[in-house]
Order: structure tokens, then C-alpha cells, then sequence
């Protein structure tokens, strides 16, 4: 793969920047990355070995708490910019990546450093400030500094083209000046790191070496680009490989995070939290409701990307967003009530009062089927509860990770109160070791069962939301065999049947067996699987490559001790991890596909005399997510879901969940509950007033 240089997009002149760096120069192992306030590609940023902040319109003076009125000062300030660039310097300082700042680009890094400006250098005699075209003069390198060293030079001419400068005498922290004006007013013309101990590359110039007369053999333009490049080409980065499941092609490769990345995030949360469970609770869901508007405004790029990095149907994934906004508005319609601090008692000599905390910084390790609706379980009343949240989105849908951190940012959540841990099991192992506040996991029983022993000992709430092996069971009363068989097969292959609630195993009653299983079969069979971005398509690819080979394993399991397959039951052919939708028959709870979790569209149906054998079957699991039955009586239906062992149970529907109820599961299927008032109440911890005087 090829390293990646992300250039900070400028309205004047830009494309001098880019053209600086020739074929040349890139060779076959560096390619260039237009970073983009206005696009607010932050998701670019994560991809990038190295950057270069470049020139153009002043800085918010608010950055260096200055005025605003000053001579020259622009109509306009770009703030979203200096926002934008923050995250960069910031993201290149936290991995270590070399960065070369520009002009402007080295008057925000001292910004950024603490550090001043002069705003305006208007004197007639200034021969820095452009006019027709650049001017040029003398400067001076210090011994002894990285620009020296570049350089191989003392001094040298360069160019100028700017008002501002950066204020001697209050240069940013860990920063000293390497190069300066040689003429009187003795301007600072470079800055580098004073300790570079445990640093990435760092130099920053006023001048604009990209544009600079003679820049090919000047050794203040030539030799810079040149270390720069030489400096990208050290990174060792590791990265992860982000694949369309539908084409096997690489959408991006993303930086993976290191325990020292993780460890100074965690600290960055840690000092952010106070500020953030200071704002009123209205605010904060204020601060949500944003949130909500902007899913709306960004719905076609959230859902193409959720669909590209996981392979849903399109369709499914607009789904997706719209059931995260459903959710959310429960959060909003009642948080406020839930987190409300409780009088008890208001009489008699001592009153007393219950009011709720949040409990810190949380870590949510969560899951790659339903990325955003897995998300909203913990994050919205996480942060609403006042918590910072230390995000772990799966390895698979890194990118959706990155558009919801984008999305919380945008929508006013506070600054590093919402971090991302990207990377495979050693980063969320990692997240294990650093004393967090609380554990929030959706994934497997055996990850679950992981974390929970390795976080037993902190005495923190851990939360766990696991899989299942969820049972249906169809009545011999049921009218309308096909508009169930339809509910059911809905059920099942949803999402590509990558659902921790999907139905994974049938039991119908033997006085409809062969009605319900042709119905099902012949609705099965007219499936179409494809390109997930076709709006035609109703099956698209798993999400993972090993898991076609784990569905073909339960499928030859289950013909080799006496199945029957009447659909499906086949790797589909050519490009993607597509498997075929597949109904098997004559199973029993001897074979896999009745006992361990699928996770894909394939089914067992299987005949049972009566309610009571169904039961049995239904309890015979580790698990204990959901349960349904179709009857059209509910008090016989409701006899079998009493004795269900499951968080949820279902009469004439499944595979649903609603925000106003506890998800939770028992046994092997999760510790804990999310959603409901319940999953507001998980995120902060009750604090026992006893007032008298």
C-alpha cells in the first residue's frame, strides 16, 4: 500500500501546494490526500503518514485569545479551518507523523502550541506582506537546528507573502525558532520542536517553499521537500485493511491505534469528563437531538458507506438510520425525567434525595452488523448521563465509526469526549488494561466472557450484549400460513441474517409442517442476491470471509446426519462473500446448525407434535436473547413465552426492538440491560443524600 501525504485544503492558491510534489518525488509509494475543511473529511485524516498545513486567510484571533479588529484584518475568518487543521496537528502529534507547516500553517501550530502573533506587520518598510507578487530577502538558520541540518545552510534567500507573524516573545510551548529575517526587524522565519524526544518530524517555515523562484535547487525548498519525503517513507504504521465484503476490494486502509495512542486518548477523555457532566442534562440532550439532524442530512453518504464496508442491502442500511432515530427519541422524550435527582422524603427533620452521576469515562466495544444502532444502545444515553465515551467500532466498520465521532462533534458534544479505539482484538484489549469507568460490549458469549473476567477485579459495571440462538415456534392455529412464512423468512435472512435477535431455529407444528415449509421454501427461492448498492437486491454478502466457510461447515454438518436441503446451501459463485439462502429440513438438535449460532440466512425447520415438545426444543440452548410463537391465541402463546428463559419474547412477530424496552439477554446471551429507562439508569450511578439542618 502506498503512503499517504494529506495536504490542508486552501482557497488560495492550493494547487501550488499539490504541484510541489512531483511524480517524481511520489514514485510509486506515496500518494497525496486533499484534506478539506469544507468537506470535513476528518475520516482522511486516519489514513494519512504524514501532513502539510499550508498558507492563506488569518487565523481566528480567537485561537490565541487576541482581537479581532486590527489592521488588515480579513472580512471573514475561516474557524471551521482552524478546527479542521486543529485535528490534524493533534492526530499527527498523538501518533508521531511527520508534519511540515506552511506560512499560516506555522503560525497555527504556535497557536496551538499557546503561543501569540503579531497581527498585523502594515509598516511601510514591511518586506514581508505580498504585493504584485512575492517578495524575497534574506534569512538566517540557527546552528545547531533541524533547519540547519535540512539545509546544510546558514542562510539563504527566500520568499514572503504574509502580515502576520509569530510574536518572539511568546512563542509556543516545547517550540524554539531555527530561522529568522536576516534585515532588522529580525521576524521569525522557522520553528521546530525544542526537545524532539518522543516526537515525529516536525519543521514549520514562513516562507512558501512551493512557490519559491528556483525552488528546485534551493536547499530552503528542495532540500525540506526532500527530508520531508524521506521522513514519510520511515513510517511504519501499522494498518488495517478496510474490504467491501461485495467485491473484495480494499476501500481504505486506516491507521491502527498503539497503546501509547490509546493511553494519551484516555487521558485526553479522562480531563475532558468534568467539563462535560457540568452542562445542564437539557443541553446535552440538546446537543443529541443535533445529532439526530444531522443522520437526516447525511443519510445517503452514512448509509453508502455502511453498506460498502458490511455489505447490507442498501435499503436495509437507510433502514439502519431510520431505527437509530426511532431509538434515540426515546432518549430524548425521557431522559431528562429518568436522570432527574429524586426527593424521597421532604418532611420530618432529615430529608432525603437520591441524585444520579454519571460514572466517568466508559469504553463501548461494540459490534459490525448494526454499527449505529449497537452505537445508540450506549452512547446516546452515555453521554447524556454526562460520561465520555472511549468508542471501539468494529474493525469492520472503522469508516462508520469515524462518521459518527464526526456527527457528535458537529453536533456540539465537547472536545475529546468522544474517542475512537481503532483497531482489531489488541486494541480492545488494551481498552481492557486502562482504568476505565465501566465496560459496554456487543459482540460473542466468548469475547463477552473475556472481558468480563479480565475487567472482574476493577469492581466496574460491565455490560454485556451477546449473541443468540433464537427459537420460533409456529401453532397449528395460525390462518394465514404464507404472510408468516413470509414474517419469519424476514426474520431469518434480515441483514443477511447477521443478527444477534435473527430467528435461528423453527419448530412448526406437525399439523402444518408441510404447508408452512413449502410456503417458506418457495419464498426462499425467489430471493435475490447481488450487489447490496442495487435496490433489487435482497441478499447481499456477509460481512466477514471465515463466515462462509463456518455456514458451509453447519450445512455439511447437517446433510452428513441426515438433513435434507431444499434450498440453497452453496457458496455463490464469483467476487464477494455471498452465500445462498438455504432451508434445511429432517434436522434435529443433533446437528450445529439447531445448537450453535449461524449468523447467516440459513435455517433449520423442524416438526414437533405439540406445544410441549416445542418448548423443550426452544429451551434446549446456552442462550437466552429472544423467543417467539405464532398462535392466533395469546393465552396459549403466552403459556410458552412465560416459559421462555430469554430477555425478550415475541407472539406474532420477531426479530424486533423497540428503545422503550430493556434489550437483555440471560445465560450466554448477555449480562445487563440497555434501552428503556433502564439503559438511561446504566450510565450513572445513584448518590444517597441525608440532609438535616
Amino acid at each position: 500500500m502506498k503512503k499517504r501525504i494529506g495536504i490542508s485544503y486552501t482557497k488560495t492558491n492550493f494547487q501550488n501546494y499539490w504541484n510541489w510534489f512531483t511524480s517524481e518525488d511520489l514514485k510509486d509509494d506515496i500518494e497525496l490526500v486533499k484534506l478539506s475543511f469544507e468537506e470535513n473529511n476528518t475520516e482522511e485524516i486516519f489514513t494519512c503518514d504524514g501532513f502539510v498545513l499550508t498558507g492563506g486567510i488569518d487565523i481566528d484571533p480567537s485561537f490565541y485569545n487576541a482581537n479581532a479588529s486590527y489592521a488588515n484584518a480579513p472580512d471573514g475568518f475561516q474557524k471551521d479551518r482552524d478546527l479542521f487543521e486543529k485535528k490534524i496537528f493533534e492526530y499527527s502529534q498523538l501518533h508521531q507523523l511527520p508534519l511540515l507547516g506552511i506560512c499560516r500553517g506555522m503560525q497555527l501550530v504556535n497557536v496551538l502550541q499557546g503561543g501569540k502573533l503579531l497581527q498585523d506587520l502594515s509598516a511601510s518598510n514591511n518586506i514581508h506582506k505580498k504585493e504584485d507578487k512575492d517578495k524575497e530577502h534574506e534569512v538566517v538558520a540557527e546552528t545547531n537546528s533541524l533547519l540547519s541540518e535540512i539545509t546544510r545552510s546558514s542562510s539563504g534567500k527566500i520568499n514572503s507573502a504574509h502580515h502576520q507573524a509569530i510574536d518572539k516573545n511568546a512563542v509556543g510551548k516545547d517550540l524554539k525558532i531555527s530561522a529568522y529575517s536576516k534585515s532588522d526587524d529580525k521576524t521569525v522565519e522557522a520553528l521546530e520542536f525544542n526537545d524532539k524526544a518522543g516526537k515525529g518530524f516536525m519543521l514549520c517555515v514562513q516562507w512558501h517553499p512551493e512557490r519559491l523562484n528556483g525552488k528546485e535547487e534551493s536547499p530552503f525548498s528542495q532540500n525540506i521537500k526532500q527530508r520531508f519525503l524521506a521522513e514519510i517513507r520511515k513510517i511504519t504504521m501499522e494498518k488495517i485493511a478496510l474490504i467491501n465484503p461485495a467485491t473484495e476490494e480494499v476501500i481504505e486502509y486506516v491507521n491502527e491505534d498503539t497503546q501509547q495512542t490509546l493511553e494519551e486518548k484516555f487521558k485526553q477523555l479522562r480531563k475532558a469528563q468534568p467539563a462535560w457532566a457540568s452542562v445542564p442534562v437539557k443541553e446535552r440532550v440538546d446537543c443529541i437531538r443535533r445529532f439526530v439532524s444531522l443522520i437526516d442530512k447525511y443519510k445517503d453518504e452514512l448509509a453508502k458507506t455502511l453498506t460498502s464496508e458490511m455489505g447490507k442491502p442498501l435499503q436495509q442500511s437507510h433502514n439502519e438510520l431510520n431505527g437509530a432515530k426511532a431509538k434515540i427519541q426515546f432518549f430524548l422524550d425521557n431522559s431528562e425525567k429518568w436522570l432527574a435527582e429524586e426527593w424521597i422524603n421532604k418532611d420530618g427533620a432529615t430529608k432525603e434525595k437520591i441524585v444520579y452521576e454519571p460514572l466517568g469515562v466508559i469504553a463501548n466495544i461494540s459490534a459490525w452488523n448494526y454499527p449505529y444502532l449497537v452505537a445508540i444502545n450506549v452512547v446516546i444515553p452515555a453521554l447524556i448521563g454526562g460520561n465520555a465515551v472511549f468508542y471501539k467500532p468494529s474493525e469492520y466498520t472503522i469508516l462508520t465509526g469515524m462518521h459518527i465521532q464526526k456527527m457528535m462533534y458537529e453536533a456540539g458534544v465537547h472536545e475529546h469526549c468522544f474517542e475512537l479505539a481503532i483497531g482489531k482484538g489488541s486494541v480492545g484489549a488494551t481498552l481492557l488494561q486502562l482504568p476505565l469507568n465501566g465496560y459496554f460490549f456487543t459482540g460473542s458469549y466468548k469475547t463477552g466472557k473475556f472481558i468480563a473476567e479480565k475487567i472482574a477485579h476493577k469492581l466496574v459495571p460491565c455490560q454485556l450484549e451477546l449473541g443468540g440462538k433464537d427459537p420460533l415456534y409456529v401453532m397449528d392455529d395460525v390462518e394465514d400460513i404464507n404472510a408468516i412464512a413470509s414474517n419469519v423468512l424476514e426474520g431469518v435472512i434480515y441483514n443477511n441474517g447477521q443478527s444477534c435477535c435473527a430467528v435461528e431455529r423453527v419448530y412448526v407444528h406437525e399439523k402444518i409442517y408441510d404447508a408452512f415449509v413449502k410456503s417458506y421454501t418457495e419464498q426462499a427461492k425467489k430471493l435475490v442476491a447481488g450487489d447490496p448498492m442495487d435496490a433489487k437486491t435482497e441478499i447481499g454478502p456477509l460481512s466477514r470471509k471465515e463466515q462462509v466457510d463456518f455456514l458451509i461447515g453447519q450445512i455439511e454438518d447437517a446433510k452428513e446426519k441426515g438433513a435434507t436441503v431444499l434450498c440453497g446451501g452453496n457458496k455463490i459463485n464469483g467476487k464477494g462473500y455471498f452465500i445462498e439462502p438455504t432451508v434445511l429440513v429432517n434436522v434435529n438438535h443433533g446437528m450445529k446448525v439447531m445448537k450453535e449460532e449461524s449468523f447467516g440466512p440459513v435455517i433449520g425447520i423442524q416438526k414437533v407434535k405439540d406445544d410441549e415438545e416445542a418448548v423443550a426444543l426452544m429451551q434446549d440452548t446456552e442462550y437466552g436473547l429472544t423467543a417467539a410463537v405464532y398462535s392466533k391465541s395469546f393465552e396459549r402463546a403466552e403459556k410458552i413465552m412465560k416459559q421462555m428463559n430469554t430477555g425478550t419474547v415475541y407472539w406474532n412477530c420477531c426479530d424486533r426492538v423497540s428503545g422503550a424496552l430493556p434489550w437483555s439477554g440471560r445465560k450466554h446471551s448477555g449480562l445487563g440491560s440497555t434501552l428503556s429507562y433502564q439503559g438511561i439508569r446504566a450510565f450513572v450511578q445513584p448518590k444517597a443524600y441525608h440532609i438535616r439542618g
